[in-house]
């Protein structure tokens, strides 16, 4: 329903008295006929809610500000990518179900413990976030994992913090290519060029 969309354009708009211009999208058409309904009876005129999936959304106008709120598995990676290309100065990025490497990882000194679904999963999500900073670092951003939320309301509640430095990290990208070696995986992330 977009409550954090929403709850943004509040603050930043109404609240701070910033000219924005905030676009959401979801591939449910329900969901995107709904929140385009509650903004104009909000009158939130700069705020628009469209169907599409991240990967294939292209903006030519600048984007100062990239927020997702678990997109589910490359979802989140396809955000990344676009907010790297874009230039924007600020990522708030909370992934979910992060699938992509379970099928792949494969490391025979780890099999023991990663033979065990739940262990493998929840390894998973952890690599996948990592190596999605590392990479985020490698293209000029300051990266920091917080927890947004307490594990009460969600256990999908990291946050993935990147501000815009222009400062690339040669050592970050190093690193990210010897964890994917170690692994043997390749992310969806190394479309990050």
């Amino acid at each position: 329903k977009a409550y954090l969309t929403f709850a943004l354009y509040h603050y930043l708009k109404l609240i701070l008295g910033k000219n924005v211009s905030i676009i959401g999208l979801d591939l449910k058409t329900d969901v995107i006929d709904f929140c385009n309904m509650v903004a104009e009876d909000l009158d939130y005129k700069d705020l628009q809610f469209f169907v599409g999936d991240i990967a294939e959304y292209s903006e030519k106008e600048n984007i100062d500000m990239v927020v997702t709120l678990h997109a589910c598995d490359t979802a989140t990676d396809y955000a990344l990518i676009k907010a790297v290309g874009w230039n924007a100065s600020v990522i708030l990025s909370v992934p979910c179900c992060q699938h992509e490497l379970f099928n792949q990882i494969s490391n025979s000194l780890h099999k023991p413990i990663l033979k065990h679904g739940i262990l493998n999963e929840r390894f998973c999500a952890i690599l996948t976030d990592g190596l999605r900073g590392l990479k985020l670092e490698e293209q000029g951003y300051e990266v920091a994992m917080i927890e947004f939320t307490g594990l009460e309301h969600t256990s999908k509640n990291i946050m993935i913090r990147a501000v815009k430095t222009g400062r690339n990290s040669a050592a970050a990208g190093e690193k990210y290519r010897l964890l994917k070696e170690y692994w043997n995986v390749n992310p969806t992330i190394d479309e990050l060029v």
